[in-house]
């Protein structure tokens, strides 16, 4: 394949099950234009993120003839068109996805009652389920039953007792089938496949999920099979000759959710310590990931007779243990289980998760806080003494706190795009009359707001539908506002899928999955249409506003009077470099009296845009932006 394109760009993609078959075609349709510097995404669109920067820096390779360790039809964007042709291919992506030991009937029964069958065929799905998932509970209960009818009332006592005895079976029987999927759940990790089969290999030429991402992830970016491509690999690939300074090559973020911990986390790990239990790990990921991230943590800490190995983490943190982090779908997916210091079993010398070592002196006092914080958003520091007891850290779909994270990579003013895919269903929706695949072409489309309608003919649908909008707002409002902010919607394609598209439609027809992947590529090429000179515009626009607005807020704050007498103590920490701030001090004098000069120079210029202007926010793209100071994740 040859490729010459001279623009780069970034790309995040968002979550949707088999949705994601729509990005690699959208990838390989960019990158006829561009080349990659950052890519993210959620959950499927992890997948599809960690394949295309598996592919950049594959193609990294091929072009710079760095020396590749797998064929060269398979590397870089040719090895990804391979890939989206086989995601394409019919029952494929059915036979990734394989039910662990006895999880086969929740896993069909999850399916059916998530896919897109009727509504009698649900039912008798969710009836029949009882029996198949519970059978030798409900013929014993059923057994039990009319016997004792029988013994107390014969045979008439028995016929009359029929019917109450047989529903009785039933609803004990689905006592027992909650009972035994939840066995199973947790037996597997809290979810029904869980992405490999150790127990089990692998039907014919097969492979069930996290093999098959495996072996792509290195195939496509020329890696060894036993040298799992690395977060580093993407960080120090080659550069292709002009290529515009940056700290690193290629920049590959996806978010997870720390159940756990109720927060959405990004990946990977940069500064984090958690650590891995070997046969956790086992049934999770190919044993050959497994070995060599036990060889590259080193020596386990034993705790009650289990061995916990660190996670490698930055540079040297797998891209497929990620990945595979960030597509826990809950429920039909494991969710991933590592480990930290549990804080009040940690020996003195160690500072876990909100913790900080017991110092109050002001020379130690700066490093003491900025440890505290460091453990509080990293998951605990390791310091002089080991861990002497650990707690567990559930980690499942990114999807659930962050499904489309279009604020990766943000800057003030961004020196290339970063694209955006968007996954939308407009049966359920009002984005109907949109064209199948949407790209704002001036500023006055996109920024409507969505509308899902609640209406249904019979109550209990509707009541269904009003609980899955609720956890959908739950789920989606942040990424909904951003996406319709100025500077973020012009950049974002809308791909409209049929209910028979994507979600959990495992055995689609040939002609679906082709329709699916055609999309992708009018995704992909609709961005032949984007302004970059609007969109860099529009930032600035929003910049400037913004700031203009913060600085006269910050100029207002002080002009207040009267003052607070009680709190002027407070308000002249910033004014006087003499006084002494209870925390958080600059690291020397000079930084402290320019501090004072910067503030001056804030209130200074606030009130000179507040007395005599110029208003920059009269004409500024709306809704107006805000500056605010917001926790990363």
């Amino acid at each position: 394949m040859t490729r010459t394109p001279a623009k780069y760009c970034d790309l995040v993609m968002k979550g949707g099950i088999t949705s994601g078959i729509v990005y690699p075609n959208a990838a390989l349709a960019l990158a006829r234009d561009y080349r990659f510097k950052n890519i993210g995404g959620t959950s499927a669109g992890a997948i599809a993120a960690a394949a295309c920067a598996a592919a950049a820096v594959g193609d990294r390779r091929k072009q710079m003839k760095a020396t590749i360790a797998q064929p060269e039809e398979n590397v870089g964007f040719e090895g990804l068109a391979k890939a989206s042709a086989k995601l394409a291919s019919p029952g494929f992506i059915n036979g990734l996805l394989q039910p662990a030991a006895g999880a086969t009937q929740a896993f069909r029964l999850l399916v059916t009652l998530a896919g897109n069958t009727g509504v009698l065929r649900k039912g008798l799905a969710l009836l029949g389920s009882v029996v198949l998932i519970a059978p030798v509970e409900t013929l014993l209960l059923l057994a039990a039953l009319t016997g004792l009818a029988y013994a107390v009332g014969g045979q008439t006592g028995m016929m009359a007792a029929a019917l109450p005895a047989a529903i009785c079976a039933y609803l004990g029987g689905a006592v027992f089938s909650v009972l035994r999927i939840a066995r199973v759940l947790r037996r597997n990790l809290m979810g029904l496949c869980t992405g490999t089969a150790p127990d089990r290999p692998a039907r014919g030429p097969r492979m069930v999920l996290t093999d098959w991402l495996h072996e792509t992830l290195q195939a496509l970016s020329g890696k060894a099979t036993g040298q799992p491509l690395t977060f580093g690999d993407l960080w120090t690939a080659e550069r292709y000759p002009g290529e515009p300074g940056s700290d690193r090559a290629v920049t590959l973020k996806m978010i997870t959710t720390g159940i756990s911990h109720q927060e959405p986390r990004s990946l990977p790990f940069e500064s984090a310590l958690f650590w891995f239990r070997r046969k956790e790990f086992e049934a999770l990921f190919p044993k050959i990931v497994v070995d060599w991230l036990v060889e590259k943590a080193g020596e386990p800490v034993t705790v009650a007779g289990e061995d916990y190995y660190l996670l490698p983490h930055g540079a040297d943190m797998p891209v497929l243990v990620a990945t595979r982090m960030s597509l826990s779908f809950p429920l039909l997916i494991s969710a991933v289980p590592l480990h930290e210091p549990a804080r009040r079993e940690s020996p003195p010398g160690f500072a876990g998760e909100n913790e900080a070592e017991d110092t109050t002196s002001d020379e130690d006092e700066q490093k003491t806080v900025l440890d505290s914080t460091e453990a509080l958003t990293t998951g605990g520091k390791k310091r002089r003494a080991r861990p002497a007891a650990f707690r567990i850290c559930w980690f499942s779909d990114g999807g659930i706190s962050s499904n489309f994270p279009i604020h990766l990579f943000d800057r003030a003013l961004p020196r290339w795009p970063t694209f955006a895919i968007n996954l939308v269903y407009p049966e359920t929706s009002d984005t109907g009359s949109r064209p199948e695949v949407f790209l704002p072409e001036n500023n006055r489309q996109g920024w409507q707001r969505h509308y899902q309608p609640i209406a249904r003919k019979s109550a209990v649908h509707e009541l269904c539908a009003f609980v899955f909008a609720i956890v959908a707002t739950m789920q989606n409002w942040r990424d909904l506002l951003q996406s319709r902010a100025p500077g973020h919607r012009e950049r974002i394609v809308h791909v409209s899928l049929s209910p028979q598209e994507g979600g959990l439609n495992l055995a689609m027809s040939k002609e679906v999955l082709a329709a699916v992947s055609k999309k992708g590529t009018a995704a992909g090429e609709a961005f032949a249409r984007f302004s970059f000179e609007n969109h860099y515009w529009i930032r600035w626009r929003n910049l400037a506003s913004a700031l203009q607005r913060y600085t006269i807020d910050i100029a207002a704050s002080d002009a207040y009077r009267p003052k607070i007498p009680d709190y002027e103590p407070a308000y002249a920490l910033a004014r006087d470099p003499a006084s002494k701030p209870p925390s958080y001090r600059f690291a020397s004098k000079a930084e402290r009296e320019e501090a004072v000069h910067l503030l001056e120079d804030l209130i200074g210029e606030g009130k000179k845009w507040g007395d005599d202007g110029p208003d920059l926010t009269k004409t500024a793209p709306r809704p107006l932006p805000q500056l605010q100071i917001a926790p990363t994740y």
